[in-house]
Parts: structure tokens; C-alpha cells; sequence
């Protein structure tokens, strides 16, 4: 039997955060099992910067731009009648026809993309990191100019007609089949896994120290790693801390990230609160970086409003930095973090007041790394389900002519 040819899409920018670290993971992975099983893996991306950083873990991807055709193909797909004169005509989009032309037999998306409504003859797998445009309808950049109705669309078809749907929690599965009607036998819980860059960086005094000196930092301070979008929760995260000072208690907080549009908002609090300098606002830092800010933390504090699994605490756990997290994301924390309502700035208060209880620093970094061997064993039972469905895959397509 020939071997699968398996197309691994890296559709997200690297300033996107967790959204490209957890994909290059899997990546990473499928290279390995491609290795091991005889089978091939072809990575594209859309960016030359991703490219170039692929080189460094010795994969050469290709590149793979979206042009104005595939723009307007999507576009005419998002209207109902396309359909008609797209099965009429037979019209592959350019982007399948260059698949096709490499060779490719299946489709891997490692986020959710919109781009599996270009592939009229090749079948996909889909990835799908959260239901939040439903679980959180309020925030306006999974509402606003119909954001929101285009999530309906590509969740419902991409949850139906993917070969695979790739999850990082079982409560996904639940809410996919629940919403959307996908068939349960399809669908692979693999979850998150802290960024390699993290799980690679060692310990180094003088290392961290360098990073902690470039952005003027000095070690202690609450951390979080964040894009500025208003479900972020950046504000109420403010408002605890002037909560605290209040009460006579002051954290210094130090957040990254790229700015989404909450940037501005976030800055003006922070003149309001009196709260400037507690604060460093560092912007985006380099991948390599993060494992050196997570242990110059005293905590990773992430009021996030969007789940049901979140990457930074998983990182936070692998170096053995204690996790402040929303009560919502219990199933994923466990008691490896101290929870709070993420609708209560003062009950974070008291959760970053807590931190300072005799042996709670301990605890929660046992805690931590119990957890996170609990879900690499997750992850490993996730990997050889995939396995499994790849290998169907590639039994089932042999069956058919290329």
C-alpha cells in the first residue's frame, strides 16, 4: 500500500500566541509518526516567517499563499447557490488544484479554518479549538459584522464533513455533537501541550536574568501572556489590583502579547486606576523568551473568559510556576490552580492574596506537574487514536484512483 500524503496547514501568524504553538506541537508530532509509520507529511504556511522558523527544527514547509480567487471562491461559498454551480461545472479553487498537483491525498487543518471550503475532491481533517462564539456571544470579536454567523457556517460544515475533528477537551466533543450534530466516532480529543519553546528552555540564571533585563524586570511579578482582546479580561484583572492596593497590598504585573484592539482600553484603565507603575506592558516577546518570564513569575494570573483549555497554564505548570485561574476552566486545572470568579475582581484579589499562604507555592507546583503528566498521557492515548484514523484514511483512499 502506497503511503499517506498528508498536507499539515500553519495558518496562524506567530503573533497569534497559543493559536501557533499548539499547531507547530502538532506538527512536530506528525512528523515524528509519518517517520515512524512510512507515510509522508508536506507542510505549508501562509507566512515566510513561519518557514524560516521551521527551519530550526529541521522541517522544510512550503509556501502557500491564499490569492484574490480563493478569496472570492470563499466568498461565493458563504452564498448558498455557489454550491449549485460549483457541482455543475466540477470548479476546483486554486488552492486544492495545487494540492492536488503535490500529490496530496488528505488535508490536515491544524486550527479551524475557513479554508476546508475550498476543497471540492480532497478530504479534510479539521481542527476546532473552543465553542466561545457560543458560550460567550457578548464579546464583539466572535459577534460583530457577522463574525458570528461565519463561525456557525464553518463549525457546522467543518464538524460534519471532516474526516477527523481534532479537540483539545472531551466537553468539546459533547458541545460539537450537541450543536452541530457531528457523529461522535469521528472526533479526537489530543489536548494542549505546553509550546516547545517552553518544554526546551532550561534553567539558566544568567540566561533569565538577560530576558528579565531587556524589559527592565525585575523577578516576582504576576504574569500574563495574553493577546488585547476584551475577552482576554484585562480590565477585570485591573480592577483587582487596585482592589488590592486598596487594601494596602501592591503587585507589580507584567503582561505580553500582541494588541487585538483592546489596547488602548487597557492603557486608559490602567491611567484611571493609578496603576502605572505596577504595571509593564512588554508587547509581543519572542518564543524562545516565555520559559524565562514564566519562572521570573511568582504566578501566572489568567482572568481569560474563553475555554474550556487554555495553553499558558499548562507552560506555567512545566516550570513549576503557580497558576491563578477562573473557576469556569476547573475541569482543566483541577486543583492545580486557585480559582476565582472571572466576573469578580474581588474575588481575584483574594486568589492573588492567597498565593502567599504558607506552602500554597508548593502545592501547586506538585500539583501543577502531576497534572501535566496526567495530560501528556492524554495526549499520547489522543496521538495513537489519530494514528488510527490516518491509518483508515489511508487504507480507504487506496481504494480509490488518485
Amino acid at each position: 500500500m502506497r503511503a499517506l500524503r498528508l498536507a499539515v496547514m500553519l495558518e496562524q501568524a506567530l503573533e497569534v500566541g497559543g493559536g501557533f504553538q499548539q499547531p507547530l506541537n502538532d506538527m512536530l508530532w506528525l512528523r515524528d509518526w509519518a517517520a515512524e509509520s512510512g507515510n509522508e507529511i508536506v507542510v505549508y504556511s501562509p507566512y515566510p516567517k513561519t518557514l524560516e522558523i521551521l527551519k530550526e527544527f529541521g522541517v522544510t514547509a512550503r509556501l502557500l499563499k491564499f490569492g484574490a480567487l480563493d478569496h472570492a471562491y470563499l466568498f461565493l461559498k458563504y452564498c448558498g447557490p455557489f454550491d449549485l454551480v460549483q457541482i455543475t461545472l466540477e470548479l476546483k479553487s486554486a488552492f486544492e488544484r495545487t494540492l492536488i498537483r503535490d500529490g496530496i491525498d488528505v488535508v490536515h487543518f491544524t486550527s479551524t479554518s475557513k479554508r476546508h471550503l475550498l476543497l471540492n475532491q480532497l478530504p479534510f481533517i479539521i481542527t476546532i479549538f473552543d465553542g466561545c462564539h457560543r458560550d460567550a456571544p457578548e464579546f464583539p470579536e466572535v459577534r460583530s459584522f457577522g463574525e458570528f454567523e461565519r463561525r456557525e457556517i464553518l463549525f457546522g460544515l467543518a464538524s460534519t464533513k471532516a474526516a477527523v475533528v481534532i479537540v483539545n477537551a472531551a466537553s468539546l466533543i459533547d458541545d460539537l455533537s450537541r450543536r452541530y450534530a457531528m457523529e461522535l466516532d469521528r472526533a479526537v480529543c489530543i489536548p494542549f501541550s505546553p509550546s516547545t519553546y517552553v518544554t526546551r528552555s532550561t534553567p539558566d540564571a544568567a540566561a533569565d536574568a538577560a530576558v528579565l533585563a531587556k524589559y527592565r524586570l525585575e523577578p516576582g511579578y504576576l504574569f500574563y501572556p495574553a493577546q488585547f482582546w476584551p475577552h482576554k479580561n484585562h480590565m477585570t484583572l485591573l480592577a483587582a489590583l487596585a482592589h488590592l492596593r486598596e487594601r494596602g497590598v501592591s503587585e507589580r504585573l507584567v503582561l505580553c502579547g500582541s494588541d487585538r484592539g483592546g489596547r488602548d482600553k487597557i492603557d486608559a484603565a490602567i491611567r484611571t486606576y493609578g496603576l502605572s507603575d505596577q504595571i509593564s506592558i512588554v508587547g509581543f516577546v519572542e518564543s524562545a523568551e516565555l520559559g524565562a518570564l514564566y519562572r521570573g513569575a511568582s504566578a501566572l494570573v489568567m482572568p481569560s473568559y474563553f475555554g474550556p483549555t487554555n495553553l499558558p497554564p499548562m507552560e506555567a505548570w512545566a516550570v513549576g510556576t503557580p497558576v491563578i485561574y477562573p473557576e469556569a476552566f476547573k475541569a482543566q486545572a483541577g486543583d492545580a490552580a486557585i480559582p476565582f470568579d472571572y466576573d469578580d475582581p474581588h474575588s481575584l484579589a483574594d486568589a492573588i492574596v492567597s498565593l502567599r499562604t504558607e506552602g500554597t507555592r508548593e502545592r501547586l507546583a506538585a500539583a501543577g506537574q502531576k497534572r501535566l503528566a496526567q495530560f501528556s498521557e492524554e495526549t499520547k492515548a489522543g496521538h495513537r487514536e489519530f494514528a488510527r484514523h490516518l491509518e483508515r484514511l489511508k487504507h480507504r483512499l487506496a481504494l480509490t484512483p488518485r
